[in-house]
């Protein structure tokens, strides 16, 4: 796929879904200082219905997904999207305790995962190459 200057020049869309509404807000937060346009939902649900509901309008270019939620979890989620969405490129989240669950996630079609807590440095390397053509050259 390739890209015009006016479209490299359009902030991004990325989608966080994360039930702790700290860690969210950071990941949010993180991404925002990196030049992307944020969304952010507290339950995998709600970011199912966002997620097709703008899909026409204005399509999410990346997810950032925690695994442990309550409700439907980020497993379930992650399910989801390969089946409805798997043009958009998930990068997802968890704890130290659940390195299975992240080895599983990857199986399951996300593009990257990180341990929390997590380096900011870290998650800016990783973003840029799962979310390509959305943070200026630096």
């Amino acid at each position: 796929m390739s890209y015009t200057k006016e479209q490299e020049s359009i902030p991004r869309r990325i989608l966080v879904i994360d039930h702790d509404d700290r860690a969210r807000d950071i990941v949010c937060e993180h991404l925002l200082k990196l030049g992307f346009s944020v969304a952010k939902e507290d339950s995998g649900i709600s970011g199912l219905v966002r997620i097709a509901h703008e899909k026409a309008r204005a399509p999410f270019d990346g997810l950032v997904l925690e695994l442990d939620m309550p409700v439907l979890g980020g497993m379930a989620i992650l399910q989801e999207m390969r089946e409805r969405h798997p043009e958009i490129p998930v990068l997802v989240t968890a704890t130290p305790g659940q390195i299975k669950r992240l080895r599983e996630a990857m199986n399951l079609g996300a593009k990257e995962y990180l341990v929390k807590p997590f380096d900011a440095e870290l998650f800016t390397r990783k973003c840029r190459r799962i979310f390509p053509h959305t943070l200026g050259s630096s």
